[in-house]
């Protein structure tokens, strides 16, 4: 049933800060402005298209004097459940034909693929990368989970606009710098994540 009057949704996640991480192949730097873009994109939200706050989903991880721990209580931050959890709210409260915007600002990062059966063994997923990456069984959200989530609002009719501020994003404007603790000064790792993870998925695709 085609929906007459739309409403207006808009999923916005942003992470400046990540648990300390340190990963067999490498390592997710703290980044900086991710949190204060998608806070300028909510206000422009609300001051041009008149959103209310229950029409707008926030997850943020923003870095605090704890350099251990972010500012936001846990069922805010942007981590693979509550990720996972909000794509689904968002996608539940929506009705057909209502105009859906989700904003990802963060780290982007290639792992080893969960799906062997689809991408052969020795694949790699791209992904986005939750603020507890470095945490134990921690997961990220891969390429096919994402789709999924996409294709489930795309089925019900929703009018789904996409940004994603990740990965090497960075070297579009500027040069890549190499800096003295062997990170790359850009969004983005220069590694590929070969580390063990759960393969179960709460999206619940690709068996």
């Amino acid at each position: 049933m085609t929906n007459p009057t739309p409403n207006f949704y808009a999923l916005l996640i942003a992470i400046d800060f990540y648990f300390p991480n340190n990963l067999p192949d490498g390592r997710y730097r703290n980044l900086k402005g991710c949190v204060r873009d998608i806070n300028h994109v909510e206000t422009y939200l609300k001051d041009t298209f008149n959103l209310t706050p229950d029409q707008i989903i926030k997850l943020t991880a923003t870095a605090s004097d704890n350099p251990e721990q972010p500012k936001e209580p846990p069922e805010l931050l942007p981590t693979y459940e509550n990720i996972v959890a909000k794509f689904k709210e968002l996608t539940a409260k929506a009705k057909p034909q209502d105009q859906v915007y989700i904003h990802y600002s963060g780290h982007g990062g290639r792992a080893k693929t969960i799906y062997e059966n689809i991408k052969f063994s020795g694949g790699l997923d791209e992904t986005l990368v939750p603020t507890d990456i470095g945490l134990p069984n921690s997961r990220y959200l891969r390429d096919l989970e994402f789709a999924k989530l996409l294709d489930e609002m795309v089925q019900k009719e929703l009018v789904v606009t996409l940004v994603l501020d990740s990965c090497h994003s960075g070297g579009a404007t500027r040069e890549i710098e190499k800096i003295e603790t062997d990170d790359w000064n850009v969004r983005g790792g220069c590694f590929d994540d070969m580390t063990e993870r759960p393969k179960d998925s709460l999206v619940g695709v690709w068996s």
